[in-house]
């Protein structure tokens, strides 16, 4: 796979290259989106073992998190009461 910023990902299936979607999102930092990117598709992928599934949902994470400056705002301003 390959991320591309807010281009999509281009993902290889064997003989097949595939366009996985990012969504549009107001950009304020991109700092640590491919930290983030990659965290969260190891942790979708890992849970339900559907590579794709996985790809967009790092896809939606990694951009929301653009919206906030710096790597780990985004997470301080959207974790659930009490599970910090």
């Amino acid at each position: 796979m390959i991320t591309r910023g807010e281009k999509p990902i281009i993902v290889n299936e064997g003989s097949v290259n595939l366009l996985v979607q990012v969504p549009k999102t107001q950009v304020v930092d991109t700092l640590g989106a491919g930290d983030i990117f990659h965290g969260a598709f190891c942790y979708h992928y890992a849970a339900t073992n559907d590579f794709l599934f996985a790809i967009e949902e790092a896809g939606k994470i990694a951009s929301f998190s653009c919206q906030f400056h710096g790597p780990r705002t985004w997470m301080e301003k959207n974790w659930p009461a009490g599970e910090k």
